[in-house]
């Protein structure tokens, strides 16, 4: 004869007693109440791992402003780094390759190109421009934008500079970047 499973885990049993009414109930009741323990602990194993904000609420302005100088620091420690077409790390490096190294630090993923890059964000008033900021110029007859920088503030932006042949840090207005100046772009709202 099978019997229930109920009846195997019953204490009664497990002691060589006989089975009653008032055992089984007490193996189902703690059944029930193993079931609800396993599926809260579940749960709470399942609860993201990382600070999560609704959808409507934006960063306050000091926070924002705090990221954009960190981004900014950030930037500042490649300075000096010898200048790589195509390349990505401290051993040589690009423009877009610098600005796309500093932004995957705050887990940030722009394109690799200073043309593709000059999609991402929002755009920004010339006028507007504020640290972390990306700006953006014509330094090429074939590409509408064809370099890009890290705007660091007072009229300032870091960049893999081409013609010095490192990263370095060059002011907007001057007359080279001023008359090349295409578009500035806001990553860190």
């Amino acid at each position: 004869m099978t019997r229930p499973l109920w009846h195997t885990a019953d204490p009664a049993r497990l002691a060589g007693r006989r089975a009653t009414p008032n055992a089984a109930a007490w193996c189902l009741k703690n059944a029930f109440w193993a079931l609800v323990a396993i599926a809260l602990l579940s749960s709470c194993s399942s609860a993201p791992k990382y600070r999560s904000h609704s959808a409507d609420t934006k960063p306050t302005r000091d926070v924002a402003a705090a990221e954009r100088n960190e981004v900014v620091e950030y930037a500042k420690t490649f300075l000096g780094t010898p200048y790589r077409n195509g390349g990505t790390s401290r051993n040589g490096i690009d423009c877009s390759g610098l600005v796309t190294n500093v932004y995957r630090n705050f887990s940030v993923s722009l394109p690799r190109t200073s043309l593709d890059q000059s999609r991402a964000g929002e755009p920004i008033e010339r006028a507007r421009v504020a640290p972390g900021d990306l700006v953006f110029f014509k330094t090429s007859r074939s590409q509408p934008v064809s370099h890009v920088g890290i705007y660091i503030g007072d009229g300032r932006f870091i960049h893999a500079s081409t013609s010095a042949r490192r990263v370095r840090i060059d002011e907007l207005q001057s007359d080279y970047f001023r008359k090349r100046y295409v578009t500035a772009r806001r990553i860190i709202e």
